[in-house]
């Protein structure tokens, strides 16, 4: 049981940084809720 357990979490991503699906797989294990994952450009 990890500190995130049962968190729900919002991952902003960037399109040239890390983008949102990759972060989201990193959150899987964690038992952290996933509940809104994006990938964006931020210019």
């Amino acid at each position: 049981m990890g500190k995130l357990n049962g968190k729900k979490v919002l991952l902003l991503g960037e399109r040239d940084g890390v983008p949102g699906p990759a972060m989201e797989a990193c959150f899987k294990d964690t038992g952290a809720e996933v509940v809104f994952s994006v990938t964006e450009c931020f210019v």
